[in-house]
């Protein structure tokens, strides 16, 4: 924009230079700066719509690359979205699988732990058993004994 600035300003003075120095009558001259007044006003109109142009074509490529850009966010976004979903259920899968395994080994443990009770009470059972003809045998021999005493006492 700077390099067309100098242009015209160059074209202005050249132009004031050669209507003050032309061998021309002032009617001849006038008519002449004005034909090239209305040519430079033309011309800058000319200029002022191309820029125009220029400028609403840029500002549309602008909107199109937005609406682009946009778009991509958006399908990035979604994708990220599916991802985090993904991982999540992938997340609760391994959860659930660990709950069932723990579900299961409280299992196993229980039936040992039942295992292990049935064993002891049948032991204890047992003993108790043991105990229980033990302590008849030694009053079966207390009641002997004492009949062996009473007899001897009596006789």
């Amino acid at each position: 924009m700077n390099k067309f600035m100098s242009f015209i300003l160059g074209g202005t003075i050249g132009a004031i230079g050669a209507l003050l120095l032309a061998p021309r009558s002032g009617q001849e001259t006038r008519n002449l700066v004005a034909d090239q007044a209305n040519v430079a006003m033309n011309n800058a109109q000319e200029f002022g719509e191309q820029a125009m142009n220029t400028i609403q074509d840029g500002i549309k490529q602008a909107s199109e690359r937005g609406q682009e850009v946009i778009g991509n966010v958006k399908e990035a976004a979604d994708k990220g979205a599916a991802e985090v979903s993904d991982k999540n259920d992938e997340l609760r899968a391994k959860i659930e699988a660990a709950r069932e395994r723990i579900a299961e080994q409280v299992k196993e443990n229980a039936k040992d732990a039942a295992d292990v009770a049935e064993k002891a009470t049948d032991k204890a059972a047992d003993a108790a058993e043991k105990a229980t003809d033990k302590a008849a045998n030694a009053a079966e021999k207390a009641v002997d004994k004492a009949a062996d005493k009473a007899d001897k006492a009596t006789k």
